[in-house]
Protein backbone atom coordinates (compact mmCIF):
# COMPACT_ATOMS: atom_id res chain seq x y z
CA UNK A 1 0.00 0.00 0.00
CA UNK A 2 1.52 3.83 -0.69
CA UNK A 3 2.26 5.63 2.33
CA UNK A 4 0.19 8.36 3.03
CA UNK A 5 -1.09 9.64 6.35
CA UNK A 6 -0.56 7.28 9.61
CA UNK A 7 -3.75 4.91 10.64
CA UNK A 8 -3.43 4.57 14.37
CA UNK A 9 -4.81 0.58 15.34
CA UNK A 10 -5.38 -0.89 18.62
CA UNK A 11 -5.83 -4.39 18.26
CA UNK A 12 -6.96 -6.19 21.56
CA UNK A 13 -6.48 -9.86 22.39
CA UNK A 14 -5.72 -12.05 25.11
CA UNK A 15 -3.80 -14.62 23.35
CA UNK A 16 -0.44 -13.45 23.32
CA UNK A 17 1.06 -14.99 20.53
CA UNK A 18 -1.83 -14.65 18.42
CA UNK A 19 -1.65 -10.79 18.88
CA UNK A 20 2.11 -10.92 18.24
CA UNK A 21 1.69 -12.95 15.04
CA UNK A 22 -1.26 -10.44 13.70
CA UNK A 23 0.34 -7.27 14.48
CA UNK A 24 3.61 -8.57 12.61
CA UNK A 25 1.81 -9.76 9.77
CA UNK A 26 -0.05 -6.07 9.67
CA UNK A 27 2.65 -4.33 9.72
CA UNK A 28 4.16 -6.00 6.74
CA UNK A 29 0.99 -5.74 4.57
CA UNK A 30 1.40 -1.47 5.42
CA UNK A 31 3.50 0.60 6.59
CA UNK A 32 0.77 3.46 7.37
CA UNK A 33 -0.37 0.96 10.26
CA UNK A 34 0.94 1.96 13.78
CA UNK A 35 -0.19 -0.63 16.09
CA UNK A 36 -1.08 -0.13 19.92
CA UNK A 37 -1.68 -4.03 21.78
CA UNK A 38 -3.84 -4.74 24.57
CA UNK A 39 -4.50 -7.67 26.07
CA UNK A 40 -7.73 -7.12 27.83
CA UNK A 41 -10.92 -4.80 27.01
CA UNK A 42 -9.81 -2.80 30.47
CA UNK A 43 -6.19 -2.56 28.84
CA UNK A 44 -7.83 -1.13 25.62
CA UNK A 45 -10.17 0.89 27.60
CA UNK A 46 -7.21 2.77 29.46
CA UNK A 47 -5.03 3.09 25.65
CA UNK A 48 -8.25 4.31 24.07
CA UNK A 49 -8.51 7.17 27.07
CA UNK A 50 -4.83 8.24 26.71
CA UNK A 51 -3.96 7.60 22.92
CA UNK A 52 -5.72 9.27 19.28
CA UNK A 53 -7.13 5.90 18.39
CA UNK A 54 -8.30 5.33 14.66
CA UNK A 55 -9.33 2.06 14.64
CA UNK A 56 -10.21 -1.14 16.97
CA UNK A 57 -9.42 -4.69 15.95
CA UNK A 58 -10.42 -7.06 19.23
CA UNK A 59 -11.12 -10.86 19.24
CA UNK A 60 -14.72 -11.78 20.81
CA UNK A 61 -13.63 -14.77 23.19
CA UNK A 62 -11.51 -12.81 25.90
CA UNK A 63 -11.92 -13.32 29.39
CA UNK A 64 -13.73 -11.13 32.11
CA UNK A 65 -15.36 -8.73 29.19
CA UNK A 66 -15.73 -10.08 25.84
CA UNK A 67 -15.08 -8.67 22.29
CA UNK A 68 -18.79 -7.61 22.09
CA UNK A 69 -19.02 -6.27 25.59
CA UNK A 70 -16.08 -3.79 24.77
CA UNK A 71 -17.62 -3.23 21.95
CA UNK A 72 -20.68 -1.72 23.85
CA UNK A 73 -18.48 0.23 25.99
CA UNK A 74 -16.75 2.11 23.19
CA UNK A 75 -19.81 2.96 21.35
CA UNK A 76 -20.93 4.84 24.45
CA UNK A 77 -18.42 7.46 23.54
CA UNK A 78 -17.15 7.29 20.10
CA UNK A 79 -20.43 5.99 17.79
CA UNK A 80 -18.59 6.19 14.29
CA UNK A 81 -14.89 4.76 15.36
CA UNK A 82 -14.10 1.67 13.02
CA UNK A 83 -14.71 -1.47 15.35
CA UNK A 84 -13.50 -5.12 13.52
CA UNK A 85 -14.64 -8.17 15.23
CA UNK A 86 -11.67 -10.63 14.54
CA UNK A 87 -12.50 -13.92 15.92
CA UNK A 88 -11.75 -17.58 15.31
CA UNK A 89 -14.93 -19.08 16.86
CA UNK A 90 -17.79 -16.95 15.65
CA UNK A 91 -21.82 -18.04 16.10
CA UNK A 92 -24.55 -16.40 14.76
CA UNK A 93 -25.41 -15.42 17.84
CA UNK A 94 -22.32 -13.16 18.64
CA UNK A 95 -22.25 -11.84 14.88
CA UNK A 96 -26.02 -10.72 15.49
CA UNK A 97 -25.01 -8.98 18.92
CA UNK A 98 -22.02 -7.33 17.26
CA UNK A 99 -24.10 -5.67 14.53
CA UNK A 100 -27.41 -4.52 17.02
CA UNK A 101 -23.69 -2.93 19.19
CA UNK A 102 -23.09 -1.56 15.99
CA UNK A 103 -19.79 -3.41 14.90
CA UNK A 104 -18.15 -2.06 11.61
CA UNK A 105 -17.02 -5.35 9.92
CA UNK A 106 -16.85 -8.81 11.78
CA UNK A 107 -14.60 -10.86 10.19
CA UNK A 108 -13.93 -14.48 11.01
CA UNK A 109 -10.26 -15.88 11.30
CA UNK A 110 -9.59 -18.83 9.00
CA UNK A 111 -6.35 -18.35 7.70
CA UNK A 112 -4.29 -15.12 9.09
CA UNK A 113 -1.47 -15.52 6.53
CA UNK A 114 -4.53 -15.29 3.96
CA UNK A 115 -6.58 -12.36 6.07
CA UNK A 116 -3.95 -10.14 6.72
CA UNK A 117 -3.94 -8.18 3.67
CA UNK A 118 -7.38 -7.85 3.46
CA UNK A 119 -7.86 -7.25 7.64
CA UNK A 120 -5.19 -4.17 6.35
CA UNK A 121 -7.18 -3.00 3.24
CA UNK A 122 -10.39 -2.83 5.36
CA UNK A 123 -8.85 -0.69 8.29
CA UNK A 124 -7.16 1.38 6.03
CA UNK A 125 -10.80 1.79 4.27
CA UNK A 126 -12.95 2.55 7.09
CA UNK A 127 -10.58 5.25 8.28
CA UNK A 128 -10.00 7.05 5.17
CA UNK A 129 -13.70 6.83 4.86
CA UNK A 130 -14.31 7.95 8.78
CA UNK A 131 -11.66 10.80 7.99
CA UNK A 132 -13.66 11.88 4.88
CA UNK A 133 -16.95 11.82 6.34
CA UNK A 134 -15.25 13.65 9.55
CA UNK A 135 -14.24 16.33 6.91
CA UNK A 136 -17.36 17.07 5.25
CA UNK A 137 -19.15 17.43 8.30
CA UNK A 138 -16.59 19.77 9.05
CA UNK A 139 -16.45 21.74 5.87
CA UNK A 140 -20.74 21.58 6.04
CA UNK A 141 -20.65 23.27 9.62
CA UNK A 142 -18.37 25.89 8.52
CA UNK A 143 -20.58 26.70 5.50
CA UNK A 144 -24.04 26.72 7.65
CA UNK A 145 -21.81 29.26 10.18
CA UNK A 146 -21.38 31.01 6.93
CA UNK A 147 -24.93 30.72 5.63
CA UNK A 148 -26.47 31.81 8.48
CA UNK A 149 -25.11 35.19 8.85
CA UNK A 150 -24.75 36.07 5.20
CA UNK A 151 -27.43 38.20 4.02
CA UNK A 152 -27.14 36.33 0.13
CA UNK A 153 -29.55 33.18 -0.64
CA UNK A 154 -27.48 29.87 -0.70
CA UNK A 155 -29.39 26.87 -2.11
CA UNK A 156 -28.88 23.68 -3.96
CA UNK A 157 -31.64 21.93 -6.33
CA UNK A 158 -31.88 19.00 -7.82
CA UNK A 159 -31.52 18.65 -11.69
CA UNK A 160 -35.15 18.97 -11.96
CA UNK A 161 -35.95 21.62 -8.87
CA UNK A 162 -38.48 19.41 -7.52
CA UNK A 163 -36.00 18.56 -4.27
CA UNK A 164 -34.69 21.36 -2.17
CA UNK A 165 -31.46 20.23 -0.71
CA UNK A 166 -30.26 23.32 1.01
CA UNK A 167 -31.44 26.84 1.91
CA UNK A 168 -29.86 29.08 4.44
CA UNK A 169 -32.32 31.80 6.12
CA UNK A 170 -31.31 34.36 4.02
CA UNK A 171 -34.33 33.32 1.56
CA UNK A 172 -36.71 35.06 4.03
CA UNK A 173 -34.80 38.09 4.22
CA UNK A 174 -34.85 38.99 0.29
CA UNK A 175 -38.07 36.98 -0.64
CA UNK A 176 -40.41 37.41 2.32
CA UNK A 177 -40.85 33.65 2.45
CA UNK A 178 -40.33 31.16 5.69
CA UNK A 179 -37.58 28.80 4.61
CA UNK A 180 -39.57 25.95 5.74
CA UNK A 181 -42.31 26.73 3.00
CA UNK A 182 -39.94 26.50 0.29
CA UNK A 183 -38.76 23.37 1.68
CA UNK A 184 -42.10 22.03 1.62
CA UNK A 185 -43.09 23.33 -1.66
CA UNK A 186 -39.31 23.81 -3.91
CA UNK A 187 -41.01 25.91 -6.62
CA UNK A 188 -43.12 28.21 -4.95
CA UNK A 189 -40.30 30.58 -4.79
CA UNK A 190 -41.43 31.52 -8.03
CA UNK A 191 -44.76 33.15 -6.85
CA UNK A 192 -42.78 35.61 -5.37
CA UNK A 193 -41.21 36.45 -9.00
CA UNK A 194 -42.69 39.71 -10.42
CA UNK A 195 -44.96 38.45 -13.40
CA UNK A 196 -42.98 40.01 -16.55
CA UNK A 197 -40.05 38.13 -14.71
CA UNK A 198 -41.39 34.94 -14.38
CA UNK A 199 -40.60 32.96 -17.65
CA UNK A 200 -37.13 34.54 -17.50
CA UNK A 201 -36.29 32.91 -14.92
CA UNK A 202 -37.60 29.46 -15.72
CA UNK A 203 -35.63 29.51 -18.95
CA UNK A 204 -32.50 30.15 -17.01
CA UNK A 205 -33.65 27.12 -14.84
CA UNK A 206 -34.26 25.18 -17.80
CA UNK A 207 -31.07 25.88 -19.21
CA UNK A 208 -29.28 24.85 -16.28
CA UNK A 209 -30.37 21.84 -15.47
CA UNK A 210 -29.23 20.54 -19.37
CA UNK A 211 -26.03 21.77 -17.77
CA UNK A 212 -25.38 25.42 -18.46
CA UNK A 213 -24.52 28.28 -16.06
CA UNK A 214 -26.51 30.96 -15.78
CA UNK A 215 -26.81 34.59 -14.42
CA UNK A 216 -30.29 36.21 -14.52
CA UNK A 217 -31.72 39.29 -12.96
CA UNK A 218 -35.13 39.77 -11.96
CA UNK A 219 -37.33 41.38 -9.60
CA UNK A 220 -39.12 40.07 -6.33
CA UNK A 221 -42.43 41.09 -4.51
CA UNK A 222 -41.08 40.67 -1.15
CA UNK A 223 -44.50 42.25 -0.03
CA UNK A 224 -47.12 44.26 -1.14
CA UNK A 225 -44.95 47.26 -0.16
CA UNK A 226 -41.10 46.15 -1.00
CA UNK A 227 -39.93 45.23 -4.75
CA UNK A 228 -36.87 44.04 -5.14
CA UNK A 229 -34.57 43.66 -8.04
CA UNK A 230 -31.82 40.68 -7.01
CA UNK A 231 -29.19 38.58 -9.35
CA UNK A 232 -29.23 34.68 -9.42
CA UNK A 233 -26.45 32.45 -10.49
CA UNK A 234 -26.26 28.63 -10.68
CA UNK A 235 -24.01 26.45 -11.68
CA UNK A 236 -24.76 22.83 -12.54
CA UNK A 237 -22.88 20.01 -10.52
CA UNK A 238 -22.17 16.77 -12.90
CA UNK A 239 -21.38 13.44 -11.66
CA UNK A 240 -18.24 11.11 -13.46
CA UNK A 241 -20.73 10.85 -16.21
CA UNK A 242 -20.82 13.78 -17.27
CA UNK A 243 -24.72 14.17 -15.85
CA UNK A 244 -26.80 16.81 -13.96
CA UNK A 245 -26.09 15.86 -10.06
CA UNK A 246 -27.41 18.99 -8.66
CA UNK A 247 -27.94 22.76 -9.11
CA UNK A 248 -25.74 24.85 -6.65
CA UNK A 249 -26.46 28.86 -6.21
CA UNK A 250 -27.00 32.32 -4.66
CA UNK A 251 -29.13 34.94 -4.70
CA UNK A 252 -28.47 38.22 -4.01
CA UNK A 253 -30.13 41.75 -3.58
CA UNK A 254 -28.71 44.18 -6.10
CA UNK A 255 -31.44 46.75 -6.03
CA UNK A 256 -29.41 49.45 -4.81
CA UNK A 257 -26.89 48.74 -7.62
CA UNK A 258 -29.95 49.16 -10.01
CA UNK A 259 -31.10 52.60 -8.40
CA UNK A 260 -27.86 53.56 -9.31
CA UNK A 261 -27.44 52.32 -12.87
CA UNK A 262 -30.55 54.38 -13.18
CA UNK A 263 -28.84 57.56 -11.75
CA UNK A 264 -25.99 56.99 -13.99
CA UNK A 265 -28.49 56.61 -16.50
CA UNK A 266 -30.56 59.77 -15.88
CA UNK A 267 -27.23 62.01 -15.50
CA UNK A 268 -26.21 60.88 -18.94
CA UNK A 269 -29.28 61.60 -20.42
CA UNK A 270 -29.13 65.05 -18.51
CA UNK A 271 -25.56 65.84 -19.64
CA UNK A 272 -26.01 65.06 -23.31
CA UNK A 273 -29.03 67.40 -23.34
CA UNK A 274 -26.51 69.92 -21.95
CA UNK A 275 -23.72 69.40 -24.55
CA UNK A 276 -26.59 69.38 -27.10
CA UNK A 277 -27.64 72.85 -25.36
CA UNK A 278 -24.26 74.41 -25.00
CA UNK A 279 -23.13 73.70 -28.62
CA UNK A 280 -26.05 75.11 -29.89
CA UNK A 281 -26.19 78.17 -28.10
CA UNK A 282 -22.55 79.25 -28.33
CA UNK A 283 -21.68 77.98 -31.66
CA UNK A 284 -24.13 79.92 -33.26
CA UNK A 285 -23.00 83.72 -31.57
CA UNK A 286 -19.34 82.37 -32.29
CA UNK A 287 -19.91 81.64 -36.08
CA UNK A 288 -22.00 85.26 -36.22
CA UNK A 289 -18.57 86.96 -34.27
CA UNK A 290 -15.82 84.97 -36.60
CA UNK A 291 -17.95 85.77 -40.03
CA UNK A 292 -18.45 89.35 -39.29
CA UNK A 293 -14.24 89.40 -38.37
CA UNK A 294 -13.32 87.70 -41.37
CA UNK A 295 -15.52 90.69 -43.28
CA UNK A 296 -13.77 93.41 -41.45
CA UNK A 297 -10.35 91.59 -41.70
CA UNK A 298 -10.96 91.98 -45.61
CA UNK A 299 -12.26 95.77 -45.28
CA UNK A 300 -9.54 96.61 -42.81
CA UNK A 301 -5.92 95.98 -41.79
CA UNK A 302 -5.87 95.63 -38.03
CA UNK A 303 -3.62 93.82 -35.70
CA UNK A 304 -6.24 93.65 -33.63
CA UNK A 305 -8.64 91.95 -35.83
CA UNK A 306 -6.25 88.91 -36.47
CA UNK A 307 -5.95 88.87 -32.61
CA UNK A 308 -9.85 88.57 -32.70
CA UNK A 309 -9.78 85.95 -35.16
CA UNK A 310 -7.34 83.87 -33.25
CA UNK A 311 -9.00 84.01 -30.17
CA UNK A 312 -12.28 83.22 -31.53
CA UNK A 313 -10.46 79.88 -32.86
CA UNK A 314 -9.14 79.22 -29.55
CA UNK A 315 -12.62 78.99 -28.26
CA UNK A 316 -14.04 77.29 -31.01
CA UNK A 317 -11.62 74.33 -30.32
CA UNK A 318 -11.90 74.94 -26.35
CA UNK A 319 -15.53 74.17 -27.06
CA UNK A 320 -14.97 71.00 -28.96
CA UNK A 321 -12.36 69.30 -26.26
CA UNK A 322 -15.00 70.58 -23.69
CA UNK A 323 -17.95 68.96 -25.47
CA UNK A 324 -15.95 66.22 -26.58
CA UNK A 325 -14.51 65.25 -22.89
CA UNK A 326 -18.16 65.75 -21.40
CA UNK A 327 -19.69 62.97 -24.13
CA UNK A 328 -16.81 60.40 -24.06
CA UNK A 329 -17.93 58.86 -20.33
CA UNK A 330 -16.38 55.35 -20.23
CA UNK A 331 -18.22 53.47 -22.98
CA UNK A 332 -16.78 52.26 -25.97
CA UNK A 333 -18.13 50.99 -29.17
CA UNK A 334 -17.53 47.42 -30.81
CA UNK A 335 -14.17 46.20 -30.01
CA UNK A 336 -12.19 44.59 -33.42
CA UNK A 337 -8.84 44.03 -34.53
CA UNK A 338 -7.05 46.42 -35.85
CA UNK A 339 -3.27 47.07 -36.88
CA UNK A 340 -1.70 49.62 -34.64
CA UNK A 341 0.66 51.18 -37.18
CA UNK A 342 -2.93 51.47 -39.13
CA UNK A 343 -4.30 53.53 -36.63
CA UNK A 344 -1.11 55.54 -35.46
CA UNK A 345 -0.50 56.19 -38.76
CA UNK A 346 -4.07 57.41 -39.48
CA UNK A 347 -4.00 59.73 -36.54
CA UNK A 348 -0.57 61.24 -37.66
CA UNK A 349 -2.48 62.16 -41.20
CA UNK A 350 -5.55 63.89 -39.02
CA UNK A 351 -3.01 65.80 -37.24
CA UNK A 352 -2.13 67.83 -40.43
CA UNK A 353 1.39 68.94 -39.34
CA UNK A 354 3.17 68.16 -42.58
CA UNK A 355 6.89 69.57 -41.36
CA UNK A 356 6.37 66.74 -38.68
CA UNK A 357 7.89 63.42 -39.79
CA UNK A 358 6.28 59.77 -38.01
CA UNK A 359 8.23 56.57 -37.89
CA UNK A 360 6.32 53.31 -37.26
CA UNK A 361 9.12 50.77 -35.63
CA UNK A 362 6.75 47.78 -35.01
CA UNK A 363 3.37 46.86 -34.80
CA UNK A 364 1.00 44.72 -33.12
CA UNK A 365 -2.64 44.19 -33.32
CA UNK A 366 -4.89 45.86 -31.09
CA UNK A 367 -8.55 44.76 -29.73
CA UNK A 368 -10.43 48.15 -29.62
CA UNK A 369 -12.81 50.59 -30.47
CA UNK A 370 -10.39 51.93 -33.40
CA UNK A 371 -12.34 55.51 -33.33
CA UNK A 372 -11.49 55.98 -29.88
CA UNK A 373 -8.01 55.05 -30.15
CA UNK A 374 -7.39 57.35 -33.19
CA UNK A 375 -8.90 59.61 -31.07
CA UNK A 376 -6.44 58.95 -27.96
CA UNK A 377 -3.26 58.84 -30.16
CA UNK A 378 -4.54 61.73 -32.32
CA UNK A 379 -4.20 63.82 -29.04
CA UNK A 380 -1.15 62.58 -28.15
CA UNK A 381 0.42 63.65 -31.62
CA UNK A 382 -0.80 67.18 -31.48
CA UNK A 383 0.77 67.11 -27.80
CA UNK A 384 3.99 66.34 -29.58
CA UNK A 385 3.58 68.99 -32.50
CA UNK A 386 2.35 71.63 -30.09
CA UNK A 387 5.28 71.38 -27.81
CA UNK A 388 8.01 69.85 -29.87
CA UNK A 389 7.63 72.59 -32.61
CA UNK A 390 5.99 71.59 -36.88
CA UNK A 391 9.23 69.84 -37.09
CA UNK A 392 9.31 67.42 -34.72
CA UNK A 393 9.88 63.56 -35.32
CA UNK A 394 7.57 61.05 -33.78
CA UNK A 395 8.56 57.27 -33.28
CA UNK A 396 5.28 54.71 -32.74
CA UNK A 397 6.32 50.82 -31.51
CA UNK A 398 5.79 47.85 -29.79
CA UNK A 399 6.74 47.83 -26.14
CA UNK A 400 9.87 45.54 -25.77
CA UNK A 401 7.76 42.98 -23.61
CA UNK A 402 5.24 43.03 -26.64
CA UNK A 403 2.94 43.88 -23.61
CA UNK A 404 2.00 47.83 -25.20
CA UNK A 405 2.67 50.37 -27.59
CA UNK A 406 4.66 53.48 -27.30
CA UNK A 407 4.80 57.12 -29.49
CA UNK A 408 7.32 59.21 -28.62
CA UNK A 409 8.95 62.22 -30.08
CA UNK A 410 12.39 64.34 -29.78
CA UNK A 411 11.05 67.62 -28.38
CA UNK A 412 12.09 69.32 -25.17
CA UNK A 413 10.20 66.33 -22.87
CA UNK A 414 7.88 66.68 -20.02
CA UNK A 415 9.30 68.17 -16.89
CA UNK A 416 9.48 65.59 -13.86
CA UNK A 417 7.15 67.94 -11.97
CA UNK A 418 4.65 68.40 -14.43
CA UNK A 419 4.40 64.22 -15.06
CA UNK A 420 1.94 63.74 -12.44
CA UNK A 421 -0.12 66.23 -13.61
CA UNK A 422 -0.26 65.90 -17.43
CA UNK A 423 -3.77 63.51 -17.60
CA UNK A 424 -5.52 66.02 -15.51
CA UNK A 425 -8.19 67.97 -16.74
CA UNK A 426 -7.94 71.67 -17.20
CA UNK A 427 -4.06 71.32 -17.26
CA UNK A 428 -2.11 73.01 -19.62
CA UNK A 429 1.15 74.74 -19.86
CA UNK A 430 0.30 76.94 -22.76
CA UNK A 431 -1.96 79.83 -22.45
CA UNK A 432 -3.99 78.73 -25.67
CA UNK A 433 -4.36 75.56 -24.33
CA UNK A 434 -7.81 74.04 -22.81
CA UNK A 435 -6.34 71.49 -20.94
CA UNK A 436 -8.58 68.72 -22.04
CA UNK A 437 -6.09 66.41 -24.74
CA UNK A 438 -4.39 64.30 -22.83
CA UNK A 439 -7.18 63.86 -20.21
CA UNK A 440 -9.67 62.34 -22.70
CA UNK A 441 -6.48 60.32 -23.76
CA UNK A 442 -6.45 58.59 -20.65
CA UNK A 443 -9.95 58.32 -20.35
CA UNK A 444 -10.05 56.63 -23.27
CA UNK A 445 -7.26 54.16 -22.63
CA UNK A 446 -8.96 53.47 -19.16
CA UNK A 447 -12.26 52.55 -20.88
CA UNK A 448 -10.39 49.88 -22.61
CA UNK A 449 -8.84 48.80 -19.48
CA UNK A 450 -5.66 49.70 -20.42
CA UNK A 451 -2.67 51.70 -18.64
CA UNK A 452 -1.18 55.16 -20.12
CA UNK A 453 1.86 56.49 -18.34
CA UNK A 454 4.93 58.78 -19.06
CA UNK A 455 8.35 57.89 -19.52
CA UNK A 456 11.14 59.31 -16.67
CA UNK A 457 14.23 59.50 -19.40
CA UNK A 458 15.66 63.15 -19.26
CA UNK A 459 16.48 64.86 -22.03
CA UNK A 460 14.77 62.64 -24.35
CA UNK A 461 11.43 64.00 -25.55
CA UNK A 462 8.06 62.66 -24.56
CA UNK A 463 7.30 59.37 -24.27
CA UNK A 464 4.40 58.19 -24.15
CA UNK A 465 3.49 54.54 -23.30
CA UNK A 466 0.11 52.18 -23.28
CA UNK A 467 0.55 49.13 -21.55
CA UNK A 468 -2.44 46.94 -22.80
Amino acid sequence: MRSERPVDLLYVNDDDQLRELVSRQLRAESDRLRIETADSAAEGERLLAERAIDCVLCDHHMPEVTGVEFLRSVREDRPDLPFLLFTNTGTETVASESIEAGVTDYVIQDAVENQAPLLARKIVTYVEHRRAQRERDRTNRRLREIAAVTDQVWWVFSPTWDELRFINEGHEAIFGQPAAEIRDDPTTFLDKIHGDDVARVRQAMESASAGTPQVVEYRVEKSDSVRLWVESRCKPITDEDGAVASLVGLTRDITDRKLYDRELTETVDQLEEFTATVSHDLRNPLNVAAGNLSLAASDIEDDRIDTAIDAVGRMDTLIDELLTFAKEGRTLGERRDVPFREIVEKSYENVRAPESSLRVTDSVTLACDPARVTQAFENIIRNAVEHGGSGVTLTAGVLPDGGGVFIEDDGPGIPPEERDLIFEKGHTTREDGSGFGLAIVERIVDAHGWEVRVTEDPGAGARFEIAT
